[in-house]
Protein backbone atom coordinates (compact mmCIF):
# COMPACT_ATOMS: atom_id res chain seq x y z
CA UNK A 1 0.00 0.00 0.00
CA UNK A 2 2.79 2.44 0.90
CA UNK A 3 4.61 1.80 -2.37
CA UNK A 4 1.38 2.38 -4.31
CA UNK A 5 0.85 5.69 -2.53
CA UNK A 6 4.46 6.69 -3.14
CA UNK A 7 4.09 5.85 -6.84
CA UNK A 8 0.90 7.94 -7.12
CA UNK A 9 2.58 10.88 -5.41
CA UNK A 10 5.46 10.67 -7.87
CA UNK A 11 2.97 10.60 -10.74
CA UNK A 12 1.15 13.60 -9.29
CA UNK A 13 4.33 15.67 -9.15
CA UNK A 14 4.85 15.04 -12.89
CA UNK A 15 1.42 16.38 -13.91
CA UNK A 16 1.69 19.03 -16.63
CA UNK A 17 -1.72 20.66 -17.12
CA UNK A 18 -1.49 22.02 -20.67
CA UNK A 19 -5.21 21.60 -21.39
CA UNK A 20 -8.37 20.24 -19.86
CA UNK A 21 -8.32 17.09 -21.98
CA UNK A 22 -4.69 16.22 -21.19
CA UNK A 23 -5.24 16.87 -17.48
CA UNK A 24 -8.28 14.58 -17.49
CA UNK A 25 -6.24 11.77 -19.02
CA UNK A 26 -3.41 12.33 -16.53
CA UNK A 27 -5.85 12.25 -13.60
CA UNK A 28 -7.40 9.05 -14.93
CA UNK A 29 -3.93 7.52 -15.21
CA UNK A 30 -3.02 8.53 -11.64
CA UNK A 31 -6.34 7.15 -10.34
CA UNK A 32 -5.59 3.89 -12.21
CA UNK A 33 -8.92 3.92 -14.04
CA UNK A 34 -11.10 4.91 -11.07
CA UNK A 35 -13.33 7.54 -12.67
CA UNK A 36 -14.74 8.96 -9.43
CA UNK A 37 -11.27 9.43 -7.93
CA UNK A 38 -10.02 10.94 -11.20
CA UNK A 39 -12.93 13.43 -11.25
CA UNK A 40 -12.20 14.50 -7.67
CA UNK A 41 -8.52 14.97 -8.46
CA UNK A 42 -9.38 16.92 -11.62
CA UNK A 43 -11.76 19.22 -9.75
CA UNK A 44 -9.13 19.78 -7.06
CA UNK A 45 -6.41 20.65 -9.58
CA UNK A 46 -8.54 22.94 -11.76
CA UNK A 47 -10.20 24.91 -8.98
CA UNK A 48 -7.93 27.96 -9.41
CA UNK A 49 -6.66 27.81 -12.99
CA UNK A 50 -8.00 28.48 -16.48
CA UNK A 51 -7.03 25.94 -19.12
CA UNK A 52 -7.82 25.67 -22.83
CA UNK A 53 -10.06 22.78 -23.84
CA UNK A 54 -7.39 21.10 -25.98
CA UNK A 55 -3.63 21.40 -26.42
CA UNK A 56 -2.59 23.99 -28.98
CA UNK A 57 -1.36 22.57 -32.26
CA UNK A 58 2.42 22.67 -32.47
CA UNK A 59 3.75 24.58 -35.49
CA UNK A 60 5.37 22.54 -38.23
CA UNK A 61 9.12 22.63 -38.76
CA UNK A 62 8.65 24.91 -41.76
CA UNK A 63 6.44 27.34 -39.82
CA UNK A 64 8.84 27.55 -36.88
CA UNK A 65 11.81 28.00 -39.23
CA UNK A 66 9.96 30.77 -41.08
CA UNK A 67 9.11 32.61 -37.87
CA UNK A 68 12.72 32.32 -36.63
CA UNK A 69 14.06 33.62 -39.95
CA UNK A 70 11.55 36.49 -39.92
CA UNK A 71 12.67 37.43 -36.42
CA UNK A 72 16.34 37.32 -37.36
CA UNK A 73 15.85 39.34 -40.55
CA UNK A 74 13.73 41.88 -38.67
CA UNK A 75 16.46 42.28 -36.06
CA UNK A 76 19.07 42.77 -38.78
CA UNK A 77 16.83 45.34 -40.51
CA UNK A 78 16.29 47.22 -37.24
CA UNK A 79 20.00 47.22 -36.32
CA UNK A 80 21.52 47.73 -39.77
CA UNK A 81 23.32 50.97 -38.90
CA UNK A 82 24.94 49.52 -35.78
CA UNK A 83 26.06 46.42 -37.68
CA UNK A 84 27.64 48.52 -40.45
CA UNK A 85 29.40 50.72 -37.89
CA UNK A 86 30.77 47.65 -36.14
CA UNK A 87 31.96 46.17 -39.42
CA UNK A 88 33.70 49.40 -40.40
CA UNK A 89 35.28 49.66 -36.95
CA UNK A 90 36.71 46.15 -37.20
CA UNK A 91 37.98 46.81 -40.73
CA UNK A 92 39.72 49.93 -39.43
CA UNK A 93 41.43 48.04 -36.61
CA UNK A 94 42.69 45.11 -38.67
CA UNK A 95 45.77 45.69 -40.82
CA UNK A 96 45.22 45.80 -44.53
CA UNK A 97 46.25 42.67 -46.42
CA UNK A 98 47.04 44.56 -49.64
CA UNK A 99 50.70 45.59 -49.93
CA UNK A 100 51.41 49.32 -49.78
CA UNK A 101 54.03 49.21 -52.55
CA UNK A 102 52.76 47.25 -55.53
CA UNK A 103 55.33 45.11 -57.33
CA UNK A 104 56.43 46.24 -60.78
CA UNK A 105 55.09 44.19 -63.68
CA UNK A 106 57.24 41.30 -64.89
CA UNK A 107 58.39 41.73 -68.53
Amino acid sequence: MFNDRKKRLAMLTNVQPTSKSSLKFQCLNIAEGNVKEAQELYEYLTADIELPDFDPVKPTFLQSTKSAADGLLGWIRDNREALVEGYEFIRGILPSKAPNNPLPPIN
